[in-house]
């Protein structure tokens, strides 16, 4: 019995600095996922130029398929080296994890897009204006998503700190 009131105060102490470690992890994540994010949405604005611009689509092409998918699983891979144990951030990290997925999932949608219509319809072909609007359709939908996911995030974040 004295054996164990001894080891008492050791596994607080352990609990608490175990505590503290997932609290000061989760101030970090929050650092890298806003750092990343604003790279990310620097890339996105310079990649939305480029598409408007016809003459640097093959750029914008470029740039989502060799830049910013890559950098986004980058990012996914960051987020999750954090390692927390607090419910809360656990799910403020899930959150993270789904935005990430939903802005990947856009960028292939955009390059799938550019890739498969270059915007002109010389020969009026009604096939090709149903295949375009739907992709369309698919892209608006992302990015609805994308939006409401990092919505939730931004709320996650808003509420640990209420806390």
């Amino acid at each position: 019995m004295r054996r164990l009131m001894f080891l008492v105060p050791f596994i607080v102490l352990f609990l608490g600095a175990c505590s503290s470690e997932s609290e000061e992890n989760y101030t970090q994540m929050l650092g890298a996922f806003e750092r990343n994010d604003s790279e990310l949405n620097t890339k996105l604005d310079e990649t939305a130029k480029n598409i408007s611009k016809e003459s640097n689509r093959d750029k914008a092409l470029q740039s989502i398929n060799d830049d910013i998918i890559p950098s986004i699983g980058d990012f996914r891979q960051t987020i999750n080296n954090y390692t927390l144990t607090d419910e809360n951030h656990l799910e403020v990290q899930d959150a993270m994890t789904d935005y990430l997925d939903q802005v990947e999932d856009l960028m292939v949608l955009y390059s799938n897009l550019n890739e498969d219509f270059f915007f002109v319809n010389p020969l009026g072909d009604d096939s090709i204006d149903e295949r375009l609007n739907t992709a369309l359709d698919n892209i608006s939908a992302q990015e609805k998503e994308m939006h409401e996911a990092k919505e939730k995030v931004n709320q996650l974040i808003g509420d640990n700190q209420a806390e």
